[in-house]
């Protein structure tokens, strides 16, 4: 990875250290910092001749409050500057052709919300949606063609998602989102309305009209997985079956635990 790489992922490394540590643990770290300093301070002035403790006191307050301070507002100046180059990374890796954005782009949004599931046990899936047989199409009518369609796809993909799913084309002809805030059954219904969105009406191509399909892999999130990489393998599983199962259909992965439960580690009394 050269420098410039390094340089352009500080913002989302960032991110995802502030998300990790948590808004309120971060506090809790640079108040402790602060008062740190203060009593650093109080013990120095103590070590002074004539030095009483309540100057001492005095004086260990007189620099705690500033280092407080200053703390706060580099605390909130760091996530500040996390999300606002965050964002302008990502508005530079949006995939031109499906005009959403791209794997790169995908993954980094993916994994911050995946981690925010694992800390918090919120509900969460991931979608991966291939358009059925856009090869056929790009070898029969052209790839002006086929680009059109996998655009028309991901438009009614897009028009059945809320504000807070993430859409991304994920490679060739297969489109990723992830839900947040989505249990395996909410996954489920979102996928089916994707496919019957698509599939409703033909695709119009010069004099010609095409029915195209999708077929949708299903995962949810749950204790099992150590990294997103462990959500994706199961889409893509899910998608396979979907596919082997003669296409234009949804098939999920196996609903696992959410969290994993402490009494199972517990031996009987």
């Amino acid at each position: 990875m050269g420098m410039s790489d390094r340089q352009g992922q500080w913002p989302h490394q960032l991110s995802l250290t502030l998300d990790r540590l948590g808004w309120r643990s971060a506090q809790v770290f640079q108040v402790g910092i602060a008062l740190v300093v203060g009593v650093v301070v109080a013990a120095v002035l103590l070590s002074l001749d004539h030095a009483s403790w309540g100057s001492a006191l005095l004086g260990g307050l007189v620099a705690a409050v500033p280092a407080l301070l200053t703390g706060h507002v580099a605390l909130n100046l760091a996530r500040a500057l996390a999300q606002s180059g965050e964002q302008r990374e990502l508005l530079c890796v949006d995939d031109e052709l499906a005009g959403v954005g791209n794997r790169r782009q995908f993954l980094r949004l993916a994994e911050r919300d995946w981690a925010r599931c694992r800390r918090y046990g919120d509900d969460g899936a991931m979608l991966l949606i291939d358009a059925d047989y856009l090869r056929r199409i790009n070898d029969t009518m052209g790839q002006r063609c086929g680009d059109a369609v996998l655009l028309e796809v991901t438009r009614r993909v897009s028009a059945t998602l809320r504000q807070s799913d993430v859409l991304a084309r994920f490679g060739g002809a297969v489109l990723a989102v992830f839900l947040p805030h989505t249990d395996p059954l909410g996954a489920l219904d979102a996928a089916e309305r994707i496919r019957q969105q698509v599939a409703s009406t033909p695709f119009r191509w010069d004099k010609a009209h095409l029915v195209v399909t999708v077929s949708v892999g299903v995962a949810h999130v749950h204790a099992g997985q150590m990294a997103l990489e462990g959500l994706i393998q199961e889409a893509e599983t899910a998608l396979r079956a979907a596919k082997d199962a003669g296409r234009n259909c949804v098939r999920a992965a196996p609903i696992q635990p959410r969290q994993s439960d402490p009494s199972r580690s517990v031996a009987p009394g």
